[in-house]
């Protein structure tokens, strides 16, 4: 079971790079935080439509949300997919939520309800 740290080394294991930004002195051992870092590769990748690393972000997602905590859990809602824009604009993002698995379509779904009914919007 992928929980804080089980998911934070997952995630710094696929994606090297976010070392220095996941266990930034500040934001360190704070879980929303560093899934928000998480989240911004993603979005990043979203608005370079970059495919293949867009792959890599949701089967490292999938596997996380296949089986974690609830506070992980959690924290793949508010602070991941809450965050990411997939409206198209002057950025073709669109491409994006289609290529998602049907369940990580499904989390989202879920998530933007919630908060639409929470927000009355």
């Amino acid at each position: 079971m992928y929980d804080h740290q089980a998911t934070i080394n997952l995630i710094e294991s696929k994606f090297p790079n976010l070392a220095d930004e996941l266990h930034d002195e500040i934001i360190d051992g704070l879980l929303h935080c560093q899934m928000g870092v998480f989240s911004r590769l993603a979005q990043d990748a979203i608005d370079s439509e970059d495919v293949v690393s867009w792959e890599q972000i949701t089967k490292v997602f999938m596997c996380i949300w296949q089986n974690c905590s609830p506070d992980v859990e959690n924290a793949l809602n508010v602070s991941f997919l809450e965050h990411l824009n997939f409206k198209d604009g002057k950025r073709k993002r669109a491409w994006a939520y289609d290529k998602m698995s049907p369940t990580m379509r499904k989390a989202f779904d879920e998530m933007e309800a919630y908060n639409k009914k929470l927000h009355g919007s």
